[in-house]
């Protein structure tokens, strides 16, 4: 997988990349002044992005800081950003979903793998459903099922 930071000089070509139908993208929408962005891509992210790029697929991590939104808006991709730091999975340059997990390493990398590479199902054995054990009748409860069993049978005969 490939990671790329949008500048002015490669938007057009990552545009052209994400407005293909096939082409899966998570992008990472941030601002330099927000705190939690500056904690995102000074902890999280570098580890992250060491994580994504041994990891075999044709998916990209893309990283946009909040001047090349606007631009990505006009190009065509829905970069629509409501806070940030936003996580997003894009196919065909459309909002497929947000990632709204923990911001920490292995929460995301799980997230963008799964996202973007090739996840292998891997096949659950089939367990065997346990029997209810059936309780008991109690002497009392016992009594009430007969007492009841001939009350009924009690007012069938008195019917006829």
């Amino acid at each position: 997988m490939r990671v790329v930071e949008i500048n002015d000089g490669n938007i057009d070509e990552i545009l052209g990349i994400i407005k293909n139908k096939d082409q899966k993208v998570v992008a990472e929408f941030y601002a330099d002044w927000c705190g939690h962005c500056k904690d995102l891509n000074s902890r999280v992210m570098p580890h992250v992005e060491e994580i994504v790029k041994k990891h075999p697929g044709k998916g990209m991590l893309i990283k946009v800081p909040e001047p090349m939104i606007q631009k990505m808006i006009m190009g065509g991709a829905n970069a629509q950003v409501d806070g940030y730091p936003t996580i997003r999975l894009l196919q065909g340059g459309r909002k497929k979903k947000d990632y709204n997990g923990r911001r920490e390493v292995k929460d995301l990398a799980k997230f963008i793998k799964k996202s973007l590479g090739k996840c292998r199902k891997t096949s659950r054995k089939k367990t065997k459903r346990k029997k209810k054990k059936r309780k008991k009748k109690t002497r009392r409860s016992r009594r009430k099922s007969k007492s009841r069993k001939r009350f009924l049978n009690f007012i069938k005969l008195r019917q006829f």
